[in-house]
């Protein structure tokens, strides 16, 4: 490594560290700009620094690697980078209008669980299943990968199984417990999400993991895979339950529609869609809605008339454990968590909300305050989840 390589890497180094310190989740880099950071969600000044265009080439190289001319082609580069052997990021470079930008995304270095993240304890059901389809989804930043890794460590903790994940790039690592899990990146173990699919269920798996459906391929091998009796963990960049299912079948031609409602009805176990909100006290809460498997809801899917599925999902809260976004909202709302002005920024349908908080303020003893008022997980008398304490102490949910 040059000297000027080296110098620009003590740099970024530096600034990485900066980021840690600030519990911040991502680090942006921008020719001719300062060092900027988001820090429990907002875009702020990390360093006065000011990167010019040529230390950001340096860093694009070094970044890239064998790849450089890969990326002067393609104009796009994913990959990771670790820092002090310990602390990892994905990274993603990309051209824009007046030079190069690089965007650091932090990997917690330990997977925390189900608990410490704040999550649902509902969600601990899919660590039991033995085959189906389970979509994570969210918009980029919103913590699908931290999700995916706290369940399948979950399962690695507690079952014999073999699993295979297949990544752009790999994300959080794993370390053999009762399960094996091999980790697979695309560019580096294979070529396309599609063809390490198929290769896969030649492998003996229990479990296949797929960092993200973006293609007809990849959908196509994943629904295959699924109705071939694996278990089949993958994300989607969608908003919620509804949009998921739609999108899925959208990936497909028309005339395999039909065929693809079929499998998904009978393959989808379970719909996870979050965002982060951020909470009363500064950190990022997830607010989660689920669609857990039930007849109706297979019908829904196989009819076509999944539109109406994000009218059911409170009603089988009790019996399936599904749940939409407004409920979550209202939940976090009522707990304390969040201000009812908050979950009005974050709901799906703001005027369906507004009628639940008028029936939640109808139904409230006049000695209760909000945070007093008892949840649905209370009144349940469900297992109290406090979050453990993380290297991220401020941002719990370290998001992805």
């Amino acid at each position: 490594m040059s000297t000027s390589e080296q110098n620009i890497k003590e740099r970024l180094d530096t600034w990485l560290a900066r980021l840690l310190e600030a519990e911040g989740s991502d680090l942006h880099l921008k020719s001719n700009s300062n060092i900027r950071a988001r820090i429990k969600g907002d875009i702020l000044l990390l360093s006065d620094d000011i990167i010019d265009p040529e230390s950001m080439e340096k860093l694009a190289i070094l970044l890239t690697g064998d790849k450089y001319e890969s990326f002067n082609k393609t104009k796009e580069y994913d990959g990771a980078y670790t820092l002090n052997e310990t602390y990892r990021f994905r990274i993603n470079i990309y051209k824009h209008l007046t030079g190069l930008a690089i965007v650091f995304r932090s990997i917690p270095p330990t997977i925390q669980t189900i608990e410490s993240l704040n999550l649902p304890d509902t969600l601990h059901k899919f660590t039991k299943l033995r085959r189906g389809l389970i979509l994570v989804t969210g918009s980029t930043g919103n913590g699908k990968s931290t999700t995916v890794a706290s369940i399948i460590e979950e399962i690695n903790t507690n079952h014999q199984y073999h699993i295979i994940t297949i990544e752009d790039p790999v994300e959080y690592t794993y370390t053999d417990k009762k399960s094996i899990i091999e980790q697979r990146e695309l560019g580096t173990h294979t070529n396309s999400f599609d063809a390490a699919l198929r290769s896969a269920v030649r492998e003996d798996p229990d479990i296949i993991v797929v960092g993200e459906i973006r293609d007809f391929e990849t959908a196509d091998s994943i629904l295959q895979a699924a109705d071939a009796g694996y278990l089949v963990f993958s994300t989607l960049n969608t908003l919620d339950t509804l949009d998921t299912i739609e999108r899925m079948i959208s990936i497909f031609p028309t005339n395999k529609q039909n065929r693809v409602r079929m499998t998904l009805a009978n393959t989808l176990e379970g719909v996870i869609s979050q965002r982060l909100v951020k909470g009363i006290s500064g950190e990022l809460l997830p607010a989660v809605e689920m669609m857990f498997k039930s007849p109706l809801s297979q019908e829904l899917i196989r009819s076509g008339r999944e539109s109406e599925i994000k009218d059911i999902l409170d009603r089988e809260h009790t019996m399936y454990g599904s749940m939409s976004f407004n409920k979550a909202l209202l939940d976090l709302t009522l707990s304390g968590k969040i201000t009812e002005e908050q979950a009005y920024q974050y709901a799906t349908s703001p005027a369906s909300l507004k009628l639940m908080f008028s029936l939640s303020k109808e139904n409230e003893p006049e000695s209760y305050s909000y945070s007093e008022v008892p949840t649905l997980k209370d009144e349940e008398k469900e297992k109290d989840t406090k979050p453990d304490s993380s290297l991220f102490a401020g941002n719990r949910f370290n998001i992805r």
